[in-house]
């Protein structure tokens, strides 16, 4: 996520937030790229191991307009002795706190960590959430129109995963452990019986295995190579009765650069769950200017193409579309309408030493407008 005018508010935060001693030039340098004079924090964030402080400004229509701040440290570390050196991503520390208009508040603290010569990848976060959101119904609950039924679920989550290097391939695989402790309750007092089912305590502990394939030129902004992860997990816990579930995550993402200026970029990711799954665990359509949560079932498939171009090296355009679907099964899709999604954006060259690019996404989905601040890649890391 970033804000509207980073070329000159990122400069601002990271001024008014360093304890640093020194004088304006010197930040003027800090600051400066020697490629191009043009503003770039990589010197700051990698060489002085500061921080990128990101304005979060929330849009998402299922929780409403609303905003916070993020810290995220770059660490970089010296390269291990005797190894084959090649480029590697720093590991990345990050906190952040904010709150939304319809009372949902979030805080967190998350490492993404690049470890021994980037052969391994640990991701864990662990969070503390209140959050109002609305459920439209779908499996064992009838489906409600477009104003849906409202819940708040209060506790805290983790994710905690390790994924190793296979040799010198691309291929990585690991384990991974998600565990969710909260409460849910209904906002409603005269919501029909039926959806009475939706209060109570949750504990869900979810474990498997990651395996990815991985040949991005960069994590955080690519524009070459293939992104392919597979998550396969089984869940177990409490929500007003004992559950079992198994729960299938794929994740694709190629980046096609065949023009200097130009990098297009295709995303196809499915989601499945069978079992006892609890209705806030159900797969959704998750797409820019779709809500989350607003289009649910056990059988998700979501499609967009994303195209970049190169305005002059430092700033860049972007246009995107997308579709989704959801149904009770795989079967069940083609019976589903398609959910449309669509908009343009602006990302600006951050960190040229780390290809981070900052920038901002305006969409509309089939009921609403919405817009994302975003850091690096539209789809994630």
């Amino acid at each position: 996520m970033s804000g509207r005018v980073w070329r000159s508010s990122t400069v601002l935060l990271i001024a008014a937030m360093s304890s640093s001693a020194a004088n304006a030039a010197d930040w003027h340098e800090l600051f400066k790229d020697p490629q191009d004079g043009r503003m770039d924090a990589s010197a700051w964030l990698l060489d002085r191991k500061g921080f990128l402080p990101v304005p979060v400004i929330i849009t998402e229509p299922a929780v409403g307009y609303g905003g916070g701040v993020a810290l995220a440290f770059f660490h970089r570390k010296p390269p291990v002795p005797g190894a084959e050196q090649s480029f590697a991503p720093p590991s990345v520390t990050g906190v952040m706190g904010a709150a939304t208009e319809n009372g949902t508040r979030l805080g967190g603290l998350g490492h993404l960590g690049i470890w021994r010569n980037n052969t391994v990848r640990y991701t864990g976060a662990v969070g503390a959430m209140d959050i109002n959101l609305t459920f439209y119904g779908g499996e064992n609950f009838p489906r409600l129109g477009e104003n849906g039924i409202g819940y708040n679920m209060k506790g805290w989550a983790t994710f905690q995963q390790v994924i190793w290097k296979l040799g010198k391939s691309d291929f990585w695989i690991g384990p991974q452990l998600i565990y969710l402790d909260a409460d849910t309750g209904l906002d409603e007092d005269d919501a029909p019986p039926i959806f009475e089912q939706l209060n109570g305590k949750v504990e869900n502990l979810g474990a498997g295995v990651v395996v990815q394939y991985d040949t991005r030129d960069n994590i955080f902004t690519p524009s070459r190579g293939l992104q392919s992860e597979w998550y396969v997990r089984e869940h177990w816990g409490s929500f007003t009765q004992d559950f079992d579930y198994t729960e299938v995550d794929g994740k694709n993402r190629w980046f096609l650069n065949p023009d200097p200026k130009w990098v297009v970029a295709l995303r196809l990711d499915t989601n499945f769950t069978s079992g006892d799954v609890p209705f806030y665990a159900l797969p959704s359509i998750n797409q820019r200017g779709i809500p989350k949560g607003r289009y649910q079932g056990d059988a998700v498939l979501t499609t967009e193409v994303e195209t970049r171009y190169d305005i002059d090296g430092r700033w860049f355009a972007v246009a995107f579309a997308g579709v989704g679907s959801a149904a009770d099964s795989f079967g069940e899709l083609d019976n589903e309408s398609a959910r449309w999604a669509g908009g343009v954006g602006g990302r600006y060259l951050i960190a040229r030493a780390l290809g981070l690019q900052v920038g901002i996404d305006v969409a509309k989905g089939p009921e609403e407008w919405a817009f994302y601040l975003q850091t690096g890649s539209g789809w994630g890391f």
